[in-house]
């Protein structure tokens, strides 16, 4: 996937969350930061859970180093990258 694409996937999500549903994919892709989207610290640690929880069926655990890189839209698509690579998929029966 391109950083287009995770923009994309990332403003999709974004508008099924209780938060921030009001976001557009105009808006994402306009930000730079995540105050420029007006997510707090802490909606973006309920987010980052949230993504998780639906992408990856929680085989992936929030990891501190991220934290640092959370700040701007580059950084948490740079996550949201890391995260489904490190995603666990599970057999198909």
């Amino acid at each position: 996937m391109t950083t287009d694409d995770y923009r994309r996937k990332f403003a999709d999500f974004l508008a099924k969350q209780p938060m921030t549903a009001d976001l557009t994919y105009e808006q994402v892709a306009g930000a730079t930061t995540r105050a420029d989207l007006g997510i707090s610290s802490l909606n973006m640690v309920l987010i980052l859970v949230n993504y998780i929880e639906e992408h990856t069926g929680n085989s992936v655990t929030m990891r501190p180093e991220w934290v640092s890189r959370l700040g701007d839209v580059e950084g948490i698509l740079s996550v949201l990258r890391e995260i489904d690579a490190s995603a666990v998929v599970s057999p198909r029966t």
